[in-house]
């Protein structure tokens, strides 16, 4: 924990709350004594509450209040526990400080959402309205809380989210354009439960906006790149979690894809080869029809292309490819291999970049791979029992 030392220096020199500044001065004095020095301050605002507020505001009960209290004082007169011990199974929820006017409160559902994930949510207690509108709210914690919570119940096929389908499908929508990660993060973790729960649907929406932007009247100029890089980040989600069904669901996605690897942008054009290479190494024998717009696509990029991070990325759909399609390489790639192999040459000898070079080194030795099994095929030892006449 030394190494935690000068950030936490620079916490108590830098942060604008003033309570922030004195717990990381105290929490820096207790790891430089190895404990020997402990503050008072540190458990009173470190011990987490057992039971946590269901409350929507911030005001606690008195006798609640009276309760923490009593907890952060037990816990200072306990010999062998520490507020910042790593093995207790809640050291993520911390309290809030006391305010300029001396009322103390507990830990609240706003606060507990910051650190805890998914796996660390209590069973939904409230009603389904109740998340909808906390989905809504201007506090980042109690959002974020409530879109996993969404998310969860649309995972489960909870009968009311399952019916509000459209209304969490806009909430998670909105909060894309969120700029806070903890909650564009949750939107997008919703939406790609949503695309595996009813792909057919929610799929269709999200190609267009990853098209043409977001298409929410709500929605911003400015935050439309950024938004159209977030909805690709849910198609690449959505393509690892098709499984078997990638070849009937993929053919859409493949040709928004193609298309996104023309657009203006650079970094459209990185995200949209990305979510090609997650795709099409799941694609296997569907592949085959579009095998040459595929290998036409990626050469012109790798020859052409100014932009090293798109170069790269182009690259890496071809290892990502081959990696794929393992031994059927030479079955569905048969009539573009070669282009590939002179592509992926040229990369090695002629870009200037020594990233893209390192991807068309991996690329060239999954395809060496690939060619050893197929000329070389494995040796095995069987078996036969003939039956005479």
């Amino acid at each position: 924990m030394s190494r935690l030392l000068p950030l936490l220096e620079t916490l108590s020199l830098t942060h604008p709350e003033v309570f922030i500044q004195e717990l990381a001065s105290n929490l820096r004095a207790v790891i430089a004594t190895h404990g020997a020095y402990r503050p008072e301050n540190i458990p009173a605002a470190a011990q987490p509450s057992r039971k946590p507020e269901t409350t929507q505001n911030n005001s606690v009960p008195f006798r609640k209040k009276q309760k923490f209290q009593t907890e952060a004082n037990d816990s200072q007169t306990r010999p062998h526990s520490s507020p910042l011990d790593s093995n207790s199974p809640s050291n993520t929820n911390v309290r809030q400080p006391a305010s300029s006017g001396g009322s103390t409160a507990g830990t609240s559902p706003k606060d507990k959402g910051r650190t805890s994930g998914t796996s660390n949510l209590c069973p939904p207690t409230k009603p389904f309205s109740d998340w909808l509108l906390e989905a809504c709210d201007p506090d980042v914690p109690t959002r974020a809380v409530a879109l996993r919570v969404l998310t969860q119940m649309m995972q489960k096929r909870d009968p009311e989210a399952v019916q509000a389908q459209e209304k969490v499908l806009v909430l998670f929508l909105e909060n894309l354009e969120h700029e806070d990660s903890f909650v564009y993060l949750s939107a997008i973790q919703g939406l790609a439960a949503l695309a595996d729960s009813y792909p057919e649907r929610i799929l269709e929406r999200l190609l267009k906006d990853f098209q043409h932007g977001p298409s929410l009247p709500t929605s911003k100029k400015e935050h439309s790149l950024e938004t159209r890089l977030k909805v690709g980040e849910v198609l690449m989600r959505a393509s690892r979690a098709m499984g078997e069904l990638a070849p009937h669901l993929g053919r859409p996605l493949l040709g928004v894809f193609l298309q996104g690897t023309r657009d203006p942008d650079q970094s459209v054009r990185a995200s949209s080869l990305s979510n090609l290479g997650e795709l099409c190494q799941r694609l296997d024998y569907a592949l085959g029809a579009l095998a040459q717009e595929l290998s036409s696509c990626l050469t012109a990029l790798i020859k052409t292309e100014k932009e090293a991070e798109v170069r790269r990325a182009a690259v890496h759909v071809i290892t990502l490819l081959l990696r794929g399609l393992s031994d059927k390489t030479t079955q569905v790639l048969s009539d573009v291999l070669l282009d590939l192999y002179r592509a992926l040459k040229w990369v090695v000898r002629s870009d200037p970049d020594d990233v893209a070079v390192l991807h068309a080194q991996l690329a060239l030795e999954e395809l060496d791979d690939v060619m050893k099994r197929f000329i070389f095929p494995e040796q095995k030892l069987e078996k036969k029992i003939v039956v005479l006449p």
